[in-house]
């Protein structure tokens, strides 16, 4: 077989698994994880319910696969952001883009939310790569202390705790108020990152040259994270 008909063959195939995985996620959101079946799936896509099982050995993959989709596409956005304004690099910054982006997305909102009704047995797993797990892992934590993004005062351990508190208390406050006591997403984030600033960031502001090394240095990880994400995606989608 030539290179170019390997290549095409690829290409049909990567098409193909990414309009099943289109058609998951619309019945997702539409029914719920425990309601859908892979006959519905392949019904949907349409496609046979064994050309699915080329892609994905059971249900729970391919759905495992179509989170993975998601978390990539809110690291694009972040990614973005981050180079497009070196202060975006700031950290009650970053916090606020990851909940605007991820949050304005109904797969999103799902994950960050660990939305049981919609994603069943899946929102208890931790996909490991998706930018709030990364947001509190130690590489970023020691790296945000040392560039001077976060205190240097506060004990790590407590930090992190109290930084994880912060944000999961913004992501999953919704459920227990009223229509009337609702804000938007906007005010939500703008909140969030006020929330942030005063309890965890230094006073004095870094300087221009410091923040553009900051930046430099926050991104590089991140499309480290991102590249790792990437190939597990790819890998899941032959």
């Amino acid at each position: 077989m030539s290179n170019e008909k390997i290549i095409s063959e690829q290409m049909k195939r990567r098409e193909r698994a990414e309009r099943i995985l289109d058609a998951a996620a619309d019945l997702l959101l539409r029914h719920g994880y425990k309601r859908i079946t892979i006959d519905d799936v392949a019904k949907k896509a349409e496609v046979g319910k064994g050309t699915i099982y080329l892609h994905w050995k059971t249900r729970e993959a391919l759905f495992g696969t179509l989170m993975l989709r998601e978390v990539l596409v809110i690291w694009q956005e972040l990614l973005s952001r981050l180079r497009s304004d070196p202060k975006e690099v700031l950290f009650h910054r970053v916090m606020r883009s990851i909940m605007m982006i991820g949050m304005s997305r109904p797969l999103g909102r799902a994950l960050f939310t660990r939305d049981k009704e919609l994603l069943g047995k899946l929102a208890e797993k931790s996909f490991g790569v998706g930018p709030t797990q990364q947001a509190f892992k130690g590489e970023f934590l020691s790296l945000a202390r040392n560039l001077g993004l976060l205190r240097s005062n506060m004990n790590p351990e407590k930090q992190n705790y109290a930084l994880r508190a912060t944000v999961n208390g913004f992501l999953i406050i919704d459920q227990s108020l009223t229509d009337e006591q609702q804000l938007t997403l906007e005010e939500k984030a703008e909140a969030l990152a006020e929330t942030i600033r005063r309890a965890f960031e230094p006073e004095k502001p870094l300087p221009p040259a410091d923040l553009h090394e900051a930046a430099a240095a926050v991104i590089k990880l991140f499309e480290q994270v991102y590249t790792f994400s990437e190939e597990r995606l790819n890998e899941q989608m032959k």
